[in-house]
């Protein structure tokens, strides 16, 4: 089995084939996504450790002031009501570790915000699926469940960091859901079609909609699933409708007075709807909504900053000998547009002449770290550095 662990570049570590080893990404995204369970079995290891662990738990629920989003008990499918554990809408650390004594299942939501491997994973996975992701970690008492047989409306990635969970999967009822077909309690599962155990160093992938359940053996179970909520067709098609009325009046106006009446002819209505279609297909940009999709998916591809002063203060000058890398995990879309060029990251967007673009092409591309003097010959020797020190400054590259 080839190590991805060791597979690092500029931009980080190729997370997408470290997860999905030993499948190919063509394998997987033409044999398993969107379609069917893939269970990744590896022999029991600690190799998802790297990405958290009980320390890290420990420090988000001990000092970070962790809000009632933030951490949800849940025991035999029910919430544990959120005011047995919180206070002042802050959570108890305290009566967390009891409820988890009495058989509650933790969940951690969000933790790419607060751990820097997890949101590197995160952005990775984002990057690589041009999708928003989101790391909640589940740690589950022994012989314990938190939610009966479900189904979820995104896609998850579920790795076992330690214990066991036994996973039962039954027969999808609701094809690749849209999010506002959520599943809905007391709703009986399908026929059981499959059985596993995930073990410390495995993972699974369960496309939205399939059906499952989990319970820990006989100790703890700590987990990280992976939340890729993609962008639909169905969202596509809305949105393009959406942008064509901000620019037709006649999409923005009411239907017809009385069309629900009886006797309204059934003929007005298709000619109604096929002048309103016609009009969609006229407006119809569709690159307005991949900008849209693009640009949200670069906001929310965001890791954890924490180096942003001690790369400002850093006691050694950047010379051109200064090497460099491309910061992990930071999702970036860089163009030349007319005179100039941009660079989008995390919101936000640069623009400088055009003339620089080689050195941003450069810059965006990187596998490797470089030196600053490695920089394309668009600039010169004090453009390299001006270039260099702007893009450290503003979280873009990083000090190797």
């Amino acid at each position: 089995m080839e190590d991805h662990s060791s597979r690092q570049t500029a931009g980080g570590r190729d997370w997408y084939a470290w997860l999905i080893d030993p499948l190919s990404a063509a394998e997987f995204e033409r044999d398993y996504y969107e379609r069917r369970l893939c269970h990744i079995r590896r022999e029991p290891s600690p190799c998802y450790e790297e990405l958290l662990s009980f320390g890290d738990l420990d420090i988000v629920l001990g000092t970070h002031a962790a809000g009632r989003e933030d951490i949800q008990l849940v025991r035999n499918d029910g919430d544990v009501a959120r005011r047995e554990y919180t206070k002042n809408g802050r959570v108890q650390p305290l009566e967390v570790a009891r409820h988890f004594d009495g058989g509650a299942t933790v969940i951690f939501n969000q933790l790419q915000r607060r751990v820097p491997t997890l949101a590197r994973l995160c952005s990775g996975l984002g990057r690589a699926f041009s999708s928003r992701v989101q790391a909640n970690v589940y740690l589950t008492p022994p012989d314990a469940q938190g939610f009966n047989a479900h189904w979820d409306t995104h896609d998850v990635f579920v790795l076992q960091i330690s214990g066991t969970k036994r996973w039962s999967i039954f027969d999808t009822k609701v094809k690749l859901p849209l999010r506002g077909q959520r599943f809905r309690r007391g709703t009986c599962p399908g026929e059981l079609s499959e059985e596993f155990e995930l073990g410390p160093g495995s993972a699974v992938y369960l496309p939205r909609g399939l059906m499952h359940a989990a319970r820990s053996t006989g100790e703890p179970s700590l987990h990280v699933t992976l939340g890729l909520t993609a962008f639909t067709w169905a969202e596509f098609l809305v949105e393009s409708v959406s942008a064509a009325a901000l620019d037709d009046e006649s999409l923005r106006r009411n239907l017809p007075p009385g069309f629900a009446r009886e006797g309204f002819p059934a003929a007005e209505r298709e000619r109604l709807l096929g002048e309103k279609l016609d009009s969609v297909r006229s407006r119809f940009d569709p690159e307005v909504v991949w900008r849209r999709f693009t640009d949200e998916v670069l906001a929310t591809g965001v890791p954890l900053f924490t180096d942003l002063f001690s790369q400002r203060f850093d006691p050694e000058p950047l010379t051109l000998g200064s090497r460099l890398r491309r910061r992990a995990g930071l999702l970036t879309e860089a163009a030349i547009e007319g005179e100039s060029c941009f660079l989008r990251f995390c919101g936000r967007e640069l623009r400088l002449p055009a003339g620089v673009w080689p050195a941003v092409d450069f810059v965006t591309t990187a596998q490797d770290e470089f030196a600053v003097r490695d920089l394309p010959d668009c600039l010169d020797a004090d453009g390299k550095l001006t270039l260099a020190r702007r893009l450290v400054r503003e979280g873009v590259l990083q000090r190797s």
